[in-house]
């Protein structure tokens, strides 16, 4: 579950217990209009939570083209040094991205590769899981297999070689 559902969720259980508990304290315990008041206000925290949702998702789709305009270009002059082997420069294109969007699932990727690629585990794991918690709509749950599938087969190749 992506983190905006996750929060509407949680901000709509919240809601339910605030409405539950004010209802406690300043009404008599009535079985009947409890139930309508809990169900009232989890219907307009959960109106509120899923609009608030609606904004930030919007917002983050376009913040990237709004931040940066020439986010492509410079994602592709990453991946072409990431290609050659031109891992410092790579990585600091990448940092250029991430300072400007933090929340991009493709640069964070391609630093865990980086980091794969130069044989720090511990950085592309911890890169890989934290792409994989921004990805909230799944996209690239198969590049952070395969990622973690080749940390795998090097991580065996180093132990059968000592």
């Amino acid at each position: 579950m992506g983190r905006p559902v996750l929060g509407s969720v949680r901000a709509l259980a919240w809601g339910c217990l605030a409405a539950a508990a004010l209802y406690q304290v300043i009404y008599a315990p009535d079985s009947d209009s409890l139930v309508v008041a809990i169900v009232l206000a989890c219907l307009a925290v959960g109106a509120y939570a899923s609009s608030q949702v609606a904004l930030a998702l919007g917002y983050r789709r376009r913040r990237r083209w709004l931040l940066d305009p020439d986010r492509d270009a410079v994602f592709k002059a990453a991946t072409a040094a990431y290609l050659q082997g031109r891992l410092d420069e790579a990585d600091a294109l990448l940092n250029q991205l991430l300072r400007a969007d933090p929340d991009d699932v493709e640069a964070t990727l391609q630093r865990a590769a980086i980091a794969r690629r130069r044989g720090d585990a511990a950085a592309a794991r911890n890169g890989l899981c934290h792409a994989r918690y921004l990805d909230d709509e799944g996209r690239w749950d198969f590049q952070v297999g395969r990622e973690l599938a080749a940390m795998e087969s090097q991580t065996q190749a180093q132990a059968g070689q000592k």
